[in-house]
């Protein structure tokens, strides 16, 4: 009998055991009520990015290309070597150049010396002004000479660097036009250069909308399913006749994994508020691939779907359905907890 007691304890508080670890225990959280309140609703506007900063690159000199460092989808930085003209010939005229330039600097030192003494012996009357002028004049002629032969010299090596085409800043190639042993004329296409870091947004605002666009100049965007910042850049002052509409261009912040030609839906509140239910920004959260705020009720998270409207500060003006003022939204803690999980609410 005692053993059979014993067995039935035991199967009892295993049962016990059991139910306590089938029962998740209550998350803490803090919660904030929903309020009603006024705010800009945010209307929707379709742009297209673009690269800001692209370059065609061109050769200053004609040439043969002799190496090619220029791939498509290369990334490069400023100042990388992309293409080298055949410069052989160029090198020999420099150190030509170089050589006659050593040549005529010892003619300057030479008749410096030659003007000094002379100098010297003009002062002492030992020589008449004409002598003196002779000696001047000789001087001077070879220093002029030196002094073109100099900008020669410069000009050939300027010449030089200019053979080789360099990345005029840091991005990626995405055309060649080129190849090696190719000739390559003064002004001819070498391949485009982009800076993928930096793209701006191109889109048509109503008229209606231009004293908004002032007023607050940053926007939250989505491209893609991300979120990203875009401020305004500039409204280009022509408006298109049919749509009276303006084009407006607006820099992107967050630029890593985008490219030109993607679709941006940039958000742009209304100047007209409009009545709505409030909660504080940090309410709002992706969940499952939704927008959702987690309501308390009766200790279970209940989330709900929402859709933003507007934001004032730091609240954020909702449409759910369900949703009701007084009700309380999970503002801190939401991101660990589920649907239906139990939560407890943490004391202020």
């Amino acid at each position: 009998m005692k053993r059979v007691m014993m067995i039935v304890l035991t199967m009892t508080l295993s049962l016990f055991a059991a139910e306590e670890k089938k029962a998740p225990r209550p998350s803490l959280v803090v919660t904030a009520p929903v309020v009603k309140g006024s705010v800009n609703p945010l209307q929707t506007y379709v742009g297209t990015l673009y690269y800001d900063k692209k370059s065609d690159l061109a050769s200053e000199f004609s040439g043969l290309v002799d190496e090619l460092f220029l791939k498509e989808g290369q990334h490069v930085r400023q100042g990388e070597v992309l293409v080298r003209l055949d410069s052989k010939v160029l090198a020999l005229n420099i150190a030509a150049k170089e050589a006659g330039v050593k040549a005529l600097q010892a003619d300057v030192t030479r008749q410096e010396r030659d003007l000094e003494r002379t100098k010297v012996l003009f002062e002492r009357h030992s020589i008449s002004q004409s002598s003196y002028d002779q000696v001047f004049y000789a001087y001077e002629k070879v220093q002029a000479e030196l002094m073109g032969l100099k900008n020669q010299l410069k000009a050939m090596q300027t010449q030089a660097q200019k053979m080789q085409i360099r990345a005029p800043f840091d991005g990626i190639v995405s055309s060649r036009s080129v190849e090696v042993g190719e000739w390559v004329g003064q002004g001819s296409p070498i391949g485009t250069l982009i800076a993928s870091n930096s793209l701006e947004v191109r889109l048509n605002i109503p008229t209606t909308q231009l004293e908004t666009l002032s007023s607050y100049k940053s926007f939250k965007a989505t491209v893609d399913g991300k979120e990203v910042q875009v401020e305004l850049k500039s409204i280009v002052p022509v408006a298109d006749v049919s749509t009276r509409t303006f084009p407006v261009e607006m820099q992107i912040k967050q630029s890593d994994g985008l490219i030109e030609g993607m679709r941006i839906d940039v958000q742009v509140p209304l100047l007209k508020e409009q009545n709505s239910l409030m909660v504080p920004r940090d309410a709002v959260i992706k969940r499952f691939g939704q927008t959702v705020v987690f309501v308390n009720k009766n200790g279970t998270a209940m989330m709900m779907p929402v859709e933003v409207i507007g934001y004032k500060k730091n609240q954020a003006a909702i449409v759910a359905k369900g949703l009701q003022e007084n009700m309380k939204v999970v503002i801190k803690g939401n991101e660990r907890i589920f649907p239906n999980m139990p939560i407890v609410e943490k004391a202020h």
